[in-house]
């Protein structure tokens, strides 16, 4: 694990990748507050719980590849993706007792369509 890291926090281009990664989740629930604040709607095209994964390996990646000097960046960003999750796996409780089930296996392995898989 420590050769990895070492490879991550040398590499810029993973550095960046992991910033965006983690900002997905958090910038598109921001665009859409601030959108339902102005227009009073908003059409749910992208299924929110498909940039979970986004904000589970951002973090990860972040905590691997960004050096400790970049302590609060980690913290912040953690701490924010962790609110949206925990606030969609509340909401995936309406799903019933498979709803956040669905919703932990679609963040960790978001390929295979869960929803289909449980029915």
């Amino acid at each position: 694990m420590g050769k990895l890291k070492d490879r991550l926090q040398g590499n810029r281009a993973a550095k960046v990748l992991s910033l965006l990664a983690a900002l997905a989740m958090p910038l598109y629930f921001l665009t859409m507050f601030a959108w339902l604040l102005i227009k009073d709607d908003f059409d749910a095209s992208i299924n929110h719980y498909y940039l979970t994964f986004l904000g589970f390996y951002g973090c990860i990646f972040l905590c691997l590849s960004w050096e400790r000097k970049w302590l609060w960046l980690k913290i912040v960003l953690v701490a924010i993706n962790t609110v949206i999750i925990g606030f969609l796996i509340l909401v995936a409780f309406m799903g019933g007792p498979a709803g956040p089930l669905i919703a932990l296996l679609q963040m960790i392995v978001p390929i295979v369509p869960w929803s289909l898989v449980f029915g």
